[in-house]
């Protein structure tokens, strides 16, 4: 699997403080993860305190900076300049989460500006794939009874991407798995168009299934009528991303059928051809 990456990039680590600044840990952090937030005991960073939604925030890193975005809590997410949704983390930019401070030791102190189109889309006057997909080689080798499939679509339902995210979800180490979505070409998923903000939204898996997060994009994502800082891909949901669409679909793994083996009877140079029954079990339904 390649992912994007930044040579002056340095090891991050996520600092958890009290409010008289003592540290009471510290996580090192995979720039290619995501790192859930909040109360329930699965996230990455735990934080036990009843002002703590049980999936808080979402901290990851797209093109080059560290961010964390609010997932639909309850309380939101408190910065020095007031509550906000997405802000960036670094040594000098903290968030309070219920009763502690989170903030950043490392990271890229000079992280790339945004750029919002693919070379190739300019290349010999000829328009480019309105949708990239950065990360390679996601389709997991394991055998597995369920694949999760990532589709993008258009307004009009053309299929723009189709792929099995099984190998990113199997990806081992800490953190959680993710994708970055966004008209920068930064992101881990492309999608060149003007509706579509640099940062957008952020894929992430939870204990079991996908979610969307708004990255403090300005068409907001709405389901229903309503909108949604953080909404679960479940089976039969598709969610906005300006003027595309996304689903996660679960696809049960089925094996085509092989070909019987015919062997000829003796006294035969080749069988002879004959229709299976409809009306027979397929023990009974035999040639010899």
């Amino acid at each position: 699997m390649s992912v994007l990456t930044y040579p002056s990039q340095a090891v991050a680590e996520l600092l958890i403080s009290t409010p008289e600044g003592e540290v009471v840990a510290n996580r090192k952090l995979d720039p290619t993860r995501a790192y859930w937030v909040g109360r329930e005991s699965s996230c990455d960073i735990v934080i036990e305190n009843a002002s703590v939604s049980r999936r808080h925030a979402l901290v990851f890193q797209a093109n080059g900076r560290w961010l964390a975005c609010d997932a639909g809590s309850h309380g939101g997410l408190e910065t020095e300049q007031g509550a906000v949704r997405a802000t960036p983390l670094s040594a000098d930019a903290w968030i309070k989460v219920g009763s502690v401070y989170l903030w950043l030791a490392g990271g890229a102190p000079d992280a790339p500006d945004w750029i919002d189109a693919r070379p190739e889309a300019a290349a010999h006057g000829k328009q480019g794939r309105r949708v990239h997909l950065a990360i390679e080689d996601l389709a997991d080798t394991e055998s597995r009874a369920v694949r999760e499939v990532l589709v993008v679509t258009d307004r009009a339902g053309i299929v723009h991407l189709c792929t099995d995210l099984g190998g990113l979800a199997a990806s081992k180490g800490g953190g959680t798995a993710r994708l970055t979505i966004g008209r920068a070409n930064t992101m881990d998923l492309q999608i060149c168009d003007p509706s579509v903000d640099p940062l957008h939204a952020v894929i992430a898996l939870g204990s079991e299934r996908w979610s969307l997060i708004d990255a403090g994009c300005t068409s907001g994502i709405f389901f229903e009528g309503k909108r949604w800082y953080r909404k679960r891909l479940e089976d039969g949901i598709t969610l906005p991303i300006g003027n595309y669409r996304v689903s996660v679909q679960r696809i049960a793994a089925t094996t085509a059928p092989q070909p019987a083996t015919i062997l000829a009877p003796s006294g035969r140079s080749k069988p002879e051809p004959r229709r299976p029954s409809a009306f027979l079990d397929d023990s009974d339904d035999s040639i010899g």
